[in-house]
């Protein structure tokens, strides 16, 4: 679970940089307020827009935060709005709160 203190480091990726945040903090370098691993990709998200980088075949979901919405049972992230329409499902409930106190919207 994601804790007020946590910092990380993400290993780089095709461009040859780092992204590099800690939450709860004046320090943002790139502007990344949250990202967790789970078993089919990352999840990337600030307060503004949600990603989701899928290991397979280097696809990216995208999606405005105002279009996510989040389900507890099971846990899943779905977007519906603007032209986008996905949905996935994450691993446990821990990762979904972790977005969810992010993003400040509440469960369907």
């Amino acid at each position: 679970m994601i804790n007020g203190s946590a910092s990380l480091k993400v290993h780089p990726w095709r461009n040859n940089f780092a992204i590099m945040a800690r939450f709860n903090s004046d320090y943002h370098e790139s502007g990344i307020a949250m990202l967790v691993e789970f078993s089919q990709g990352k999840l990337i998200a600030t307060e503004f827009e949600v990603q989701i980088r899928l290991n397979m075949a280097n696809v990216v979901l995208q999606a405005a935060a105002e279009d996510i919405s989040l389900r507890l049972e099971p846990p899943m992230i779905i977007a519906n709005g603007g032209g986008v329409r996905w949905s996935i499902k994450l691993d446990n409930t821990n990762q979904l709160d972790a977005l969810q106190a992010l993003l400040g919207i509440d469960y369907l």
